[in-house]
């Protein structure tokens, strides 16, 4: 580009990632590269931090003890959102290849949905070498270093504490005063055994050299499960669908034919309520970037640490459960769902890539923090679902027809600005007095919390599928939300809302569900989030306690915040003070105000005995749906 288009590259930001744990040949190369091209590069570093030690303080762990998908978004995917946020930049071109793994052999050249530009996307290490050479390109010196070893190492003891005399190993490092692609064979390996070279070079704590035919991705990330940072897959842009993309799951036509010819002979398998749900938000973008049901190496990464394999977050397992042992891997089953009017639908054809039996006491304990019974999700799990776990590619046939209309993803997202703030409000209730102030003040507190005048639209997203045992049901509960968007038009100042309902089965995870929230309404087209005190949190069955903290969900929330680009709109409790209205509760203890309370348990009494509700409490649209389905 320098030699062909340079009024073009001149006018390009080149960024430079500083992780603080780089090799001291990948600093000289930067300076050697910037002063090449007489372009200075704009040089990124951890938030907070210009030392290693910085780094370890800020972090409270060092790189041999953080959580690697922590180490990544703390040291890299985090600066490069700031630096393209800093510099206005939308455009990231990448020296990503498709030979460089399996996670990137189906990659384009410019990646749309990304706005990624792989300009040597089909090119090969050959094809690298050889341009070096011909261009005289400067290269990093580590390449001329040859390592000769008595015997063969594995990668996994090829460590870099051996390199620094931290350990021995039976090898001795060689400079050839060139790279090594220039050197012959005998010049190589002498009377070595085995000869390694240096072919990729990342953080010092995760890079070791390779045999000179494995690829340079084969001295990356040794020791760990993953091989991709998520650079490439987490860089969050406000607005966009988690990993990037909405995945559209919907298929028609000869393909749509040809996934139901594959089904032949198989007993299409009859989903309940709950597997309909994440069927629909996996059919329609709602789960992006899933592409169907977890496989196995995707839920025990969810599980384990809240990562897909390529590093995006994602904090609650989606999987088909079943005690059916017909569905083995390969093959192709229907997805039927009996719907409100008694029809059989297949909305979808599933093929089974992964099956196994999950370690049902580690995901309670992950996921729910208890492997208790008296939590309702964990009882769930463990005296509903089925044995077996199956995941695989899921190939949407029909939307999912539903009493209750449910938009999709993109649906909602054409209902919203395009140059506004969207914060979304979720709920498994009717909404009431207290729930409405809050969202009332939604914008202010925005404005508050980033220091602007934006205006912001507030997304009200109820969840209407399963939730607890016994909470109201969905299709009530879905009426008093019809019901409430027309009385509050009436209401002064009651700001712009959007209303949707979501096909979402509850599980009272707590912060993880939190998380999933968060994901989900991004998916949606969200930019902010409210959470509330004790969001998705729930009580013993057996002694009636919380299961989580009241501020557990917001302090998760504020934690992924930046590496999901969705603002947290925290809340604390409204109360009503008779004469000063609704405030919160800190407010009205601060003013030492007596507050007015009705719990949940009268509130569902005088309903059922026909007592007039109070206005301070409920809105009387909500309270006649109420009463009129007693």
């Amino acid at each position: 580009m320098n030699e062909h288009f340079p009024e073009l590259c001149a006018k390009m930001n080149v960024v430079g990632i500083d992780t603080l744990h780089n090799f001291d040949e990948t600093h000289e190369l930067a300076t050697e590269m910037q002063e090449r091209y007489a372009q200075k590069a704009h040089i990124y570093k951890p938030i907070n931090c210009d030392t290693t030690a910085d780094f370890d303080r800020v972090q409270g762990d060092n790189c041999w003890d953080l959580h690697h998908a922590d180490f990544d978004y703390a040291s890299k995917v985090e600066p490069l959102v700031r630096a393209m946020d800093d510099l206005g930049r939308q455009v990231l071109i990448t020296g990503r290849r498709m030979d460089q793994g399996n996670a990137r052999v189906e990659m384009d050249v410019y990646e749309a949905d990304k706005q990624v530009f792989n300009p040597i996307v089909d090119w090969s290490w050959q094809d690298i070498t050889d341009f070096v050479d011909w261009k005289g390109i400067p290269y990093n010196k580590k390449h001329d270093i040859v390592l000769r070893a008595t015997e063969s190492i594995p990668a996994t003891e090829r460590h870099l504490d051996a390199l620094e005399g931290k350990s021995t190993l039976p090898w001795s490092a060689v400079d050839l005063n060139k790279p090594y692609w220039q050197a012959t064979e005998a010049e190589i390996n002498g009377d070595a055994a085995e000869t390694y070279v240096w072919k990729s070079f990342g953080d010092f704590h995760t890079s070791v050299p390779v045999l000179p035919h494995e690829s340079e991705r084969a001295g990356r990330f040794v020791l760990l499960p993953n091989s991709e940072c998520g650079i490439h897959t987490r860089a969050a842009v406000r607005g966009q669908p988690h990993g990037g993309k909405l995945k559209d799951l919907m298929v028609e036509g000869p393909e749509a034919e040809s996934v139901l010819a594959k089904c032949a002979g198989v007993t299409p398998f009859t989903m309940n309520e709950r597997q309909t749900c994440d069927v629909e938000l996996l059919m329609n973008g709602g789960f992006s970037p899933l592409g169907g049901f977890m496989t196995e190496e995707e839920y025990d990464g969810v599980v384990e640490n809240m990562r897909l394999p390529e590093q995006q977050l994602f904090s609650m397992p989606v999987t088909l459960d079943t005690d059916r042992d017909d569905l083995v891997v390969g093959t192709h089953v229907p997805l039927q769902y009996t719907a409100h009017d008694g029809t059989l639908q297949t909305v979808a054809v599933m093929e089974i890539e992964s099956s196994w039996v999950p370690n049902k006491p580690v995901e309670a304990k992950n996921v729910f923090g208890t492997t208790g019974l008296d939590h309702p999700g964990v009882e769930v799990l463990a005296c509903r679902k089925g044995a077996r776990y199956i995941g695989g590619r899921v190939y949407g046939l029909e939307g999912v027809k539903r009493e209750i209309p449910m938009e999709t993803p993109r649906q909602v997202r054409e209902k919203l600005p395009a140059d506004q703030p969207v914060i979304a409000f979720q709920c498994r209730n009717p909404i009431h007095r207290a729930h409405y102030e809050l969202l009332a003040r939604a914008q202010s507190q925005l404005q508050e919390i980033e220091g602007n005048d934006d205006k912001a639209v507030v997304l009200v997203h109820p969840t209407c599928g399963p939730t607890q045992d016994d909470d109201i049901d969905a299709l009530v509960r879905y009426h008093t939300y019809l019901a409430l968007k027309d009385e509050i038009k009436e209401e002064e100042g009651a700001g712009e809302f959007v209303w949707a309902m979501l096909p979402y089965s509850m599980h009272m995870a707590g912060p993880r569900e939190a998380i999933m929230h968060m994901i989900i309404r991004k998916n949606f087209g969200a930019t902010h989030f409210v959470i509330g005190r004790d969001m998705a949190g729930s009580k013993s069955s057996i002694d009636g306690e919380d299961f989580y903290g009241a501020f557990d969900a917001q302090e998760i929330g504020n934690k992924y915040a930046a590496e999901l680009n969705v603002g947290v709109v925290p809340f604390e409790m409204m109360v009503f003070a008779e004469g000063h209205g609704y405030m919160t509760m800190d407010d009205a203890a601060e003013k030492g105000l007596d507050i007015k309370k009705l719990s949940g348990t009268k509130f569902r009494q005088m309903l059922r005995a026909g007592e007039d509700i109070p206005e301070w409490f409920a809105f009387r649209s909500v309270v006649k749906v109420l009463q009129d389905a007693q």
